[in-house]
């Protein structure tokens, strides 16, 4: 037998095994390597709308807001169990108020633009596989373009647990800090959830996929298309300028909670659009003079409410 054939046959018979292993036997799939973490980056941007809304009161104003959302973030892999993102961001805000009264004579409109910066940092750290660390602290400078800058910076941050029950099911438990201008800091627990049902149905409560305490729940349709409905709590609060005719030096807080009808659409796993459609059922205007007094407050209608979400992964 020539050299070329025992070659050919010795070959043969090294590969034999492996197949006849392979073939029907999905249960042993072999040795696994999990892929090492690398350092990436991401890039997100949201505009949103609120369209005019009355005013609950007796004046019966209106006023809408219209938002600009960026962020550009790194997710850092520390070791094999520790991961912290750090994320710059910033808001822009521009306000139309139509015949509002609600403040008082004089303070018919309170704000016109306002801008928020803010710089977060967020970790997760692997205790066990069944127990996880996570938390993070941020810092937000937000007011009127010629606002105070030293009176406008606020502080927060949160400090959980979660359990892993297996891969699709972890539930957890944080604390969160969350400090305001010219008024009290809160403190407040938030659970956690993030639950894949099936290869259709995910949940998740805690963080939205617009960045923001709450909830949601979707379905895929495919590899592409998905769809689903979220509910989360939008905190504004801007410093004004210390020649406002409204009030000077004062804070604008808006408080809503938006809740979205979401189509996700995602041509390749590092890129997703999504609309939003909804409304905010719940919102809520108050100014503050610079010794944290309530001048006004006011709650709005529900009203319509429409957005675009994009983000980039790489």
């Amino acid at each position: 037998m020539s050299g070329k054939c025992l070659s050919v046959l010795l070959l043969a018979g090294l590969a034999a095994p492996t197949q006849a292993q392979g073939f029907g036997q999905d249960d042993d799939p072999g040795l696994y390597i999990a892929p090492a973490k690398e350092l990436s980056f991401f890039a997100h941007a949201q505009g949103d709308a609120y369209l005019p809304a009355r005013s609950a009161g007796r004046q019966g104003g209106r006023v809408a807001s219209y938002g600009l959302k960026t962020r550009i973030g790194a997710e850092i892999p520390v070791d094999d169990d520790t991961d912290v993102t750090v994320v710059v961001g910033q808001t822009s805000m521009g306000y139309d108020f139509r015949s509002w009264n609600d403040f008082g004579p004089g303070r018919g409109d309170p704000i016109d633009y306002g801008l928020r910066l803010e710089l977060a940092s967020i970790f997760s750290h692997q205790i066990d596989e069944d127990w996880s660390l996570f938390g993070g602290a941020y810092v937000t400078t937000s007011g009127e373009v010629e606002a105070l800058f030293d009176d406008s910076f606020t502080y927060g941050g949160s400090l959980g647990l979660k359990h892993h029950f297996h891969e699709e099911l972890s539930v957890g438990l944080a604390i969160v800090v969350f400090g305001q201008m010219e008024d009290y800091t809160l403190v407040f627990p938030m659970p956690t959830l993030n639950w894949q049902i099936d290869n259709y149905w995910h949940i998740d409560i805690g963080k939205t996929l617009t960045d923001l305490p709450g909830a949601e729940i979707t379905y895929k349709i495919n590899d592409v298309w998905s769809v689903g409905v979220s509910a989360a709590l939008d905190i504004y609060q801007f410093r004004l300028e210390d020649d406002n005719n409204a009030l000077a030096n004062g804070v604008l807080e808006d408080e809503a909670v938006p809740v979205y009808f979401m189509t996700t659409y995602s041509p390749e796993p590092n890129f997703s659009v999504t609309g939003l459609i909804g409304s905010a059922f719940y919102r809520e205007l108050t100014l503050r003079n610079n010794s944290g007094n309530k001048v006004g407050s006011q709650r709005l209608e529900p009203n319509f409410a429409l957005g675009i979400n994009c983000e980039y992964r790489f």
